[in-house]
């Protein structure tokens, strides 16, 4: 059996919590991580991060007491690019979710999660599937981004404002898989969502709802 292995920088300074990081990688037979989780210096963690080349980087987003988090957060967005990022917090403000969502943060933990579900968001990560804890979700939808569509207000009114995300979704030319993906639902789901929509706007036939958008 091939092993993967994965190299892992935690940037946490709370010694209960990284009990929690660690259970969070007890990896299958099939996969081991490598920690780097003794270095708490900013400037020996930016080192490490360039010299690594880490897989993942665990950051709390209130490392250090200010906004050292989200600096090395870009930090390493910028001189390792291929990491996975990994961000904790215990509250969602809207100066953060601004800048996760600028720095394209895809892995999102609650603090105080439960330890089963810390071991989803590792599973998710893996698997390069986002994972948001459930008591972040509403919030992080409810900031809402520049919609690509400008949509008349007869048309709002029919829809419901998760038929307009997938419709904008849609417009940006992502697949029902990368939607369902992006707002943790199946694609079935998703599809049901694009035949109600269509319902509502009275669109029928093949690729009805593509066709309507480029008209918009």
């Amino acid at each position: 059996m091939k092993i993967r292995e994965f190299d892992v920088v935690v940037a946490y300074e709370d010694p209960l919590k990284k009990l929690g990081i660690k259970a969070m990688f007890e990896a299958p037979k099939d996969l081991q991580f490598n920690l780097y989780e003794d270095v708490s210096d900013l400037e020996e963690l930016r080192k490490v991060i360039v010299v690594s080349q880490p897989d993942i980087v665990v950051i709390d987003a209130t490392f250090k007491s200010d906004n050292s988090g989200m600096e090395l957060a870009a930090y390493t967005k910028r001189h390792a690019p291929r990491a996975k990022i990994v961000v904790m917090a215990l509250s969602l403000d809207t100066e953060l979710i601004k800048v996760l969502k600028k720095l394209e943060i895809k892995w999102i933990l609650y603090k105080a999660e439960d330890i089963e579900l810390i071991k989803k968001c590792a599973g998710r990560l893996i698997e390069n599937k986002p994972y948001i804890s459930r008591i972040f979700r509403e919030q992080w939808y409810q900031e809402k981004e520049e919609p690509v569509l400008q949509l008349n207000e007869l048309v709002r009114e029919k829809l419901s404002k998760t038929e307009i995300n997938i419709i904008n979704q849609v417009a940006l030319g992502k697949t029902n898989k990368e939607i369902a993906s992006q707002l943790f639902k199946s694609e079935k789901t998703i599809k049901n969502h694009r035949y109600n929509i269509c319902k509502k706007l009275n669109l029928q036939g093949t690729n009805a709802l593509f066709k309507y958008i480029v008209k918009l």
